[in-house]
């Protein structure tokens, strides 16, 4: 049986980021890691990145008033987004949850540093579940985490400048 392997992130929707990375380390003592523009599930999105104690937190703010986060602000306001979870195997996992009838409808590759899919919130309580399978194995103290998305980000960074777009 495919199980999960632990908490991988937070996601908090939030209108400013600047102003939710401010309150987040002076409230609570986070540390800033990294803030990127990127783009998942085709929505552009500014994401602040910081570590509370032993969890990585993304702060998510849509890029613009009409992508998908914009949206999810303007229905539920500022809060939980999603709750990240990794799996070793995210095709078994997959299979389990087919097995049962559960609905998943998303499934991406970001970045091609991970596999992801998102689980409903109509089967979670309200909550959007990102579960992922991460490429690079073995981060598996905060320290590893935060050096596996220094290099997701750089990666992402590459990509950028090698697409037409970019």
């Amino acid at each position: 049986m495919a199980k999960i392997k632990r908490l991988d992130h937070i996601g908090i929707a939030v209108k400013n980021l600047d102003e939710a990375i401010e309150r987040f380390t002076r409230i609570l003592g986070a540390e800033f890691i990294a803030r990127k523009e990127i783009v998942l599930s085709g929505s552009k999105m500014c994401v602040g990145y910081l570590r509370l104690g032993d969890t990585l937190i993304g702060l998510d703010q849509p890029a613009k008033p009409d992508e998908f986060l914009a949206q999810f602000i303007e229905r539920r306001g500022e809060g939980l987004h999603h709750i990240g979870l990794e799996v070793e195997d995210l095709k078994a996992f997959q299979a389990q949850l087919q097995q049962q009838g559960i609905r998943i409808p998303h499934r991406e590759e970001p970045g091609g540093v991970r596999n992801e899919i998102l689980l409903s919130p109509r089967d979670l309580c309200g909550v959007v579940f990102q579960v992922m399978e991460w490429k690079e194995k073995g981060a598996d103290t905060i320290e590893e985490k935060i050096l596996r998305l220094h290099r997701m980000l750089e990666k992402w960074k590459e990509d950028e400048k090698e697409s037409p777009e970019g």
